[in-house]
């Protein structure tokens, strides 16, 4: 059965691909992994973020827009200041 997966990069193995539960989401291994049957569903299950810890931006963070430029990102910013 083809289906689509979630990835944390930067990790390890054990705790890369998203797992799915009623109590939440976790990071697990490939076993465990949430198995979406398209990519339209994959999709929706993922938000991506920016952060600018610039020392002047005081730490400041958006939704990224897909689709717009990387450089975009929708107008609900936050800051921690």
């Amino acid at each position: 059965m083809k289906h689509f997966e979630i990835l944390k990069v930067g990790v390890s193995p054990e705790r890369r691909f998203l797992q799915k539960t009623m109590s939440g989401a976790n990071w697990t291994n490939q076993w465990h992994a949430h198995k979406f049957l398209t990519l339209d569903e994959a999709k929706q299950n993922v938000v991506i973020i920016w952060v600018d810890e610039s020392i002047h931006s005081g730490a400041n963070w958006g939704e990224v827009n897909p689709d717009c430029s990387p450089d975009f990102a929708r107008q609900r910013i936050v800051s921690t200041q």
